[in-house]
C-alpha cells in the first residue's frame, strides 16, 4: 500500500486523458487522480492515452501514445522532426489559434498582477508563420560510421540532435547555404569533427548573408579549411573558435576569412550595420512594428533625455534619438556597441551616443550623480532586468518606462517590483515574433504613478 501522502500516480502507468487547457509551454494539462500532468502535443478537447513519465510532487509530465480525437485548433506540422526538435513547440496548431493563446497568455498575467483587462491590446500577429527567421544557429556532428556530417536541431532540454535537411522557420535561401555548408563540411572529411555549429544570418534589404563556422580546434588549418565555403548570396564567412561544443556558441573572437565584416540592413528607414556577434530581432517584419509601437509608447518630445537600456546595435536608440534632445544606449556587448555608433553616424544622427556597461553597474550610477532622464526604455534578454536597475530606475526622475520583454515569466516578476515602486502600467501590447514556438514578445507602457 503506497504510503499517506504519495503521489495518486506512478511513472510507468497508463491512462486515457481530455485535455482542459495548454499551460505557458504550449503542453496540454489534463488532471488524473486530481493530480496535474502535462502532456506536449496534445490541444485542448483532445482525449488520449499517454503513459506517465515524470512525477513530482505538485504535477506530473506524460508522453503522447495516442491520440484519441482532434480538437478544432489541430492542422497536420509541415516539419518531419516536429516533435524531436526543440525549436517549435505549437506547429500542431493552427496560426490563428497560437495567436489567441498567447494573448491569452498575456491577459491571465496582466489579471494576476491586478491590472484591468483593457490594459493588454490585441495581438501583433505574423504576417509570415513560416519562414520568418533572418539568422539561426545550427548544431553539427560528424557522423565517423557513414563518414559525413550531419545537422539539426537538439531535442528540448537535452543534446539528442533530430537530425533535418531543412528548418522551415529560416529563409528559403538560408535553408539553401545550410544544405550546401552541410555537403561542404562532409567534403572536408575528417576536419569536419571540429566544426560544431554552422550560424547564418541574412539582410531583407540586400539578401546577402553571412556564415560563421564555430568550431572547437584553433588550428590555422581548420579555418582556412572551413573559410573556403561559398554560396549564392553570402558575402562573409567568418570562423569562431569555442572549444566546448556543447557549451556557448560563440567563441572570444571571430576572424574573418572572406567577405566584408558585417551585413546591413534597413529598419525603419534606418541604415543598419550588423555584426556577427550583435543582436538583432531575428524577423524584420515584426521587428519594425514592435520599434514603431515602443516610439509610440515613450510619447517623445524634443526636449526629453531618453535612455535605452540593452540597446543591441542601438535600432531604437536611434529611433528614438530622432524625437529626442537626447538618447542614450547601454549594451555591454562591445561588438553591439561599435555597429551602434557607427549607425549613429550611417544616420547622420550627432544627439545619439552609446556606452558599454552593464546596465546594472551603469544605471544607478547614473541615477547617482543627479543626471536626468525622462524616459526610460528596458530591453533586456530573457532573465529580466536586474534589480539594481529597478532600483535605480524607481529612484530617477523618468515619468515615462517602456519595457520589452522575450519572457512573461521575468516580464511579471519585473513589473510587480515597478509598480511597488510607483509606477503604472497604461498599456501592454503582445507580439508574436516567433510562430510556431512558445515565445512571445510585449510592449509595456508605464508612467509614474
Amino acid at each position: 500500500m503506497a504510503s499517506t501522502g504519495s503521489p495518486p500516480i506512478a511513472a510507468g502507468e497508463a491512462y486515457e486523458v481530455e485535455a482542459i487547457r495548454q499551460n505557458d509551454d504550449g503542453d496540454g494539462v489534463a488532471s488524473i487522480h486530481g493530480m496535474t500532468v502535462f502532456i506536449p502535443f496534445l490541444l485542448p478537447g483532445e482525449r488520449a492515452r499517454v503513459r506517465i513519465e515524470q512525477v513530482e510532487k505538485r504535477f506530473a509530465r506524460a508522453r503522447l501514445v495516442e491520440r484519441m480525437s482532434d480538437g478544432p485548433d489541430r492542422v497536420e506540422p509541415r516539419c518531419p522532426v516536429f516533435t524531436r526538435c526543440g525549436g517549435c513547440q505549437v506547429q500542431h496548431m493552427a496560426y490563428e489559434a497560437q495567436a489567441a493563446w498567447k494573448e491569452a497568455r498575456i491577459r491571465r498575467m496582466a489579471a494576476r498582477l491586478g491590472l484591468e483587462d483593457g490594459v493588454v491590446q490585441p495581438i501583433e500577429a505574423s504576417r509570415a508563420p513560416y519562414r520568418y527567421r533572418n539568422q539561426v544557429q545550427m548544431p553539427v556532428r560528424w557522423n565517423e560510421a557513414a563518414e559525413r556530417v550531419e545537422m539539426g536541431f537538439f531535442a528540448l532540454g537535452s543534446h539528442e540532435m533530430a537530425v533535418t535537411e531543412t528548418c522551415l522557420l529560416v529563409s528559403a535561401e538560408m535553408d539553401d547555404v545550410l544544405r550546401r555548408a552541410r555537403w561542404f563540411l562532409t567534403s572536408l572529411g575528417s576536419t569536419a569533427q571540429f566544426v560544431h555549429h554552422v550560424i547564418v544570418r541574412q539582410s531583407r534589404a540586400t539578401g546577402d548573408l553571412a556564415v560563421v563556422f564555430a568550431v572547437t580546434d584553433d588550428d590555422p588549418r581548420v579555418k582556412r579549411s572551413v573559410g573556403r565555403f561559398h554560396a549564392p548570396h553570402v558575402a562573409q564567412v567568418s570562423v569562431t573558435v569555442q572549444p566546448r561544443a556543447h557549451g556557448p556558441v560563440w567563441g572570444d573572437s571571430i576572424d574573418v576569412m572572406k567577405g566584408a565584416s558585417h551585413l546591413e540592413e534597413r529598419l525603419c528607414d534606418l541604415r543598419v550595420r550588423w555584426s556577427p556577434r550583435s543582436f538583432l530581432q531575428v524577423q524584420a517584419d515584426m521587428a519594425e512594428r514592435l520599434y514603431q509601437h515602443v516610439v509610440h509608447a515613450a510619447q517623445v518630445r524634443e526636449t526629453d533625455v531618453v535612455i535605452d537600456a540593452y540597446c543591441g546595435v542601438g535600432v531604437m536608440t536611434l529611433l528614438l534619438a530622432r524625437r529626442a534632445a537626447r538618447a542614450v544606449g547601454i549594451e555591454e556587448v562591445d561588438d553591439a556597441i561599435a555597429d551602434a555608433r557607427v549607425n549613429a553616424k550611417l544616420n547622420n544622427l550627432q544627439n545619439a551616443e552609446f556606452v558599454v556597461d552593464r546596465v546594472e553597474r551603469w544605471l544607478p550610477r547614473h541615477v547617482a550623480q543627479g543626471n536626468r532622464a525622462d524616459v526610460l526604455v528596458f530591453d533586456p534578454p530573457r532573465k529580466g532586468v536586474d534589480r539594481a536597475a529597478i532600483e535605480a530606475a524607481a529612484e530617477a526622475n523618468v515619468d515615462r518606462l517602456v519595457y520589452v520583454s522575450c519572457n512573461p515569466a521575468t516580464l511579471e516578476r519585473d513589473l510587480r517590483l515597478l509598480m511597488a515602486r510607483g509606477f503604472c502600467v497604461t498599456s501592454i501590447r503582445p507580439f508574436d515574433m516567433f510562430p510556431q514556438t512558445s515565445h512571445v514578445e510585449c510592449v509595456v507602457a508605464m508612467k509614474r504613478g
